[in-house]
């Protein structure tokens, strides 16, 4: 068995576990982690193509030529799209090009096999479609993809397929390279097949790892924040209040913070039912945010009880931000809805988090008290 022969044996089985592994992964993972049966079924095409090359010669060469390769690039492309779906970007749009893109291969494929039969031809073509692909997947990666460990080494496998692409390319247009056959025992035939050897596990630790550090920021977010609102959880916003009051003491700065109650709450649910009530709860948290500076922390304490933190802040601003509330609920979706706001500010270095929390409840009861759709400040 000569090398060639065996480096494309060994790339095979890597190639069809790694897809069984990613697989595997995809079935027991959150529905939320998204491109994960696109990379199981990229590895497992890229893997069952290996069988069909090695069988050169003894198979019709509609199926270890051209069908191989037609394999190797779906494969890419199927890898390209896992990436896009992960990160939550739409597919690519225009099929038509796609399409073409593909036919343009296997077009490029018969020819250089049967009408005119030229390997090196055969090797540029695949080199250079595939080539197209990878670097579109890694200016996307690199692009859209947070700097985490899954895509630094996703990049380097990346690379890693890219630079002996370029390199055969180049040594095919000068002349330095001219294979004789898939099993041409030469150097750069062997390094050109090896590769799947390296980057199919080295990409499977990538994706799994990318997978991983997004179920990581998933749970995070879970633990962290209300999952009809998307505001942050009672126990991360009193975690944030304690970090700003920190800082607040450290610089002697501003803090305010408003604790606000949808009015007549109770009614929207009994009289509209609950689902219309999740409706008016998103519709609030929705143009409270847009109230809110990016530095401001919106909470939802349970039900219809809020509370935004308000750094660098005093009550007179904080009254402000309140009059926009009051306004954004006149044109509530898909029912106008009004709230009660208690205001309290950060009295200085005697202050202390339980007092400045009941000022501000008493603020909000005063609110309420004195007809609610208002704000108070102590």
């Amino acid at each position: 068995m000569n090398a060639p022969l065996i480096i494309l044996t060994i790339s095979c089985f890597v190639a069809l576990a790694m897809g069984a592994i990613l697989f595997t992964i995809a079935k027991t993972y959150p529905k939320s982690i998204r491109g994960l049966t696109e990379w199981s079924a990229a590895a497992l095409v890229i893997g069952l193509s290996l069988p069909l090359f090695i069988a050169r010669g003894v198979i019709p060469d509609v199926f270890s030529i051209v069908l191989a390769n037609l394999m190797i690039l779906i494969g890419f492309m199927m890898m390209n799209q896992g990436v896009r779906k992960f990160a939550g970007a739409p597919p690519r749009s225009n099929r038509v090009a796609l399409v073409l893109f593909v036919l343009a291969y296997v077009s490029l494929f018969v020819w250089f096999t049967f009408i005119h039969p030229n390997i090196g031809m055969r090797i540029a073509t695949m080199s250079l479609f595939t080539l197209v692909v990878i670097l579109d997947q890694l200016v996307f990666v690199l692009k859209k993809l947070p700097p985490t460990t899954g895509r630094h080494i996703l990049v380097a496998s990346l690379v890693i397929l890219v630079v002996p692409r370029l390199v055969r390319l180049g040594g095919l247009m000068l002349g330095f390279d001219q294979p004789v056959g898939v099993f041409d025992p030469s150097i750069p035939q062997l390094v050109y097949i090896a590769i799947p050897s390296i980057t199919i596990p080295l990409g499977t630790i990538s994706l799994i790892l990318l997978a991983a550090e997004k179920l990581h920021r998933d749970l995070e977010f879970i633990s962290r924040y209300d999952d009809l609102t998307q505001c942050l959880n009672k126990k991360a916003a009193m975690e944030e209040l304690q970090r700003e009051i920190a800082w607040t003491k450290r610089h002697d700065n501003k803090l305010s913070i408003m604790l606000i109650d949808l009015d007549n709450f109770k009614n929207i649910n009994d009289t509209h039912g609950h689902l219309e009530g999740d409706k008016v709860l998103v519709d609030f948290s929705g143009k409270a945010k847009t109230a809110l500076r990016e530095t401001d922390r919106l909470t939802r304490f349970g039900g219809d009880e809020f509370m935004a933190i308000l750094p660098d802040t005093d009550a007179e601003h904080a009254m402000l931000t309140a009059d926009r509330l009051h306004q954004a609920g006149k044109t509530g979706q898909p029912i106008a809805w009004s709230v009660s706001i208690g205001i309290s500010e950060w009295l200085g270095q005697d202050d202390s988090l339980a007092a400045l929390q009941t000022r501000a409840d008493r603020a909000l009861y005063k609110a309420k008290a004195h007809g609610r759709n208002q704000t108070q400040s102590l």
